[in-house]
């Protein structure tokens, strides 16, 4: 009930045209069908993700510049290696992997707020090479917009108008998204949803999180009971009460709600998925109403490609294939 609870809130400030920040682009059409739902006309405020808050703030200011596309990216990237020597680096960087890696790295450093001048050796070379052809170039790559937005909106008082934010969906910040966050609150209401119960093992990761939350709600927390008699499923109820939990009652009978596999790597967990998919479809199942949901589809799609491949299990993948492939 948390996120009703967030969009009646929403609604409630379509006056001060509000933005609502979900985690993905396909969130904004799902959450404008439910918004819909409640209201059937809604003629003020903006949806959209992190992204997008981060593009409109960076393009206010005088200093915007135009954003790498992936393929350029590559180019920059290759072009900071072949400016510098590269010491014992030299045989690796001739292969593609090289260029991959570094930039996945620099995007980490990017969203970790993170400048050249914070790191050692040779990665703190490349890093600095990198931003150097940037800035010849007079361009940002999408994770120097998103850092520009947050010191825009910390910086300059026009950067915001003191329109309310809201924001859901959120399991944990980076560092640019918690510095915007942290910058906005400054400036106007915001107010988060987070999936939180205090004293709980499962939620320990987030701790950290709630507690730098809680320093910037200045007290003001509304936690909501738990709707767990809403699931529809009582072994998943069950599961998501006591996971990881040392002493547990007795538990409901599984009925087929739930499956665990365990296997040897990746390879082999998705082996066992497969042979439990292929067993689905030879008992009629028909295969577009099996949904496999992975934490990363980039980092798990080879694998899954080949797993399934070699089953010969039919499948789909919903995302953007590369010009090559």
């Amino acid at each position: 009930g948390k996120v009703q609870l967030l969009l009646r809130r929403y609604i409630e400030a379509l006056s001060e045209e509000p933005f609502l920040i979900v985690p993905n682009r396909s969130d904004v059409d799902r959450v404008e069908r439910r918004l819909l739902a409640i209201q059937p006309a809604l003629l003020a405020g903006w949806i959209g993700t992190f992204d997008d808050l981060f593009k409109l703030i960076a393009r206010g200011g005088d200093d915007a510049r135009a954003v790498v596309t992936p393929a350029q990216r590559v180019l920059v990237v290759r072009r900071a290696l072949a400016s510098r020597s590269l010491n014992g680096l030299g045989r690796s960087a001739r292969f593609g992997g090289f260029a991959d890696s570094l930039l996945a790295t620099v995007a980490e450093l990017e969203s970790g707020l993170l400048d050249p001048n914070d790191l050692e050796g040779e990665l703190g070379v490349l890093y600095a090479a990198y931003r150097a052809e940037l800035d010849r170039l007079r361009l940002w790559d999408e994770d120097l917009r998103r850092r520009r937005a947050a010191e825009r909106v910390g910086n300059e008082l026009d950067a915001w108008e003191g329109r309310p934010v809201f924001a859901y969906g959120f399991e944990d910040l980076t560092g640019v998204e918690w510095a915007l966050l942290q910058a906005l609150a400054g400036r106007s209401e915001v107010t988060v949803s987070m999936p939180y119960e205090p004293g709980r093992t499962v939620f320990v990761s987030l701790s950290r999180t709630m507690d730098d939350l809680a320093s910037l709600a200045d007290g003001r927390i509304e936690e909501l009971e738990p709707a767990v008699d809403e699931v529809r499923a009582a072994p998943l109820a069950h599961l998501e009460r006591t996971l990881f939990m040392e002493n547990v009652a007795d538990a409901p009978p599984i009925d087929g709600a739930l499956r665990f596999f365990e296997g040897a790597g990746a390879r082999g967990a998705l082996e066992l998925v497969g042979e439990e998919l292929l067993a689905l479809l030879r008992s009629g199942v028909a295969p577009e109403q099996i949904a496999i949901v992975c934490p990363s589809l980039e980092r798990w799609q080879a694998p899954l490609e080949t797993a399934l491949g070699t089953l010969g299990v039919p499948y789909a993948l919903e995302s953007r294939s590369r010009l090559d492939r």
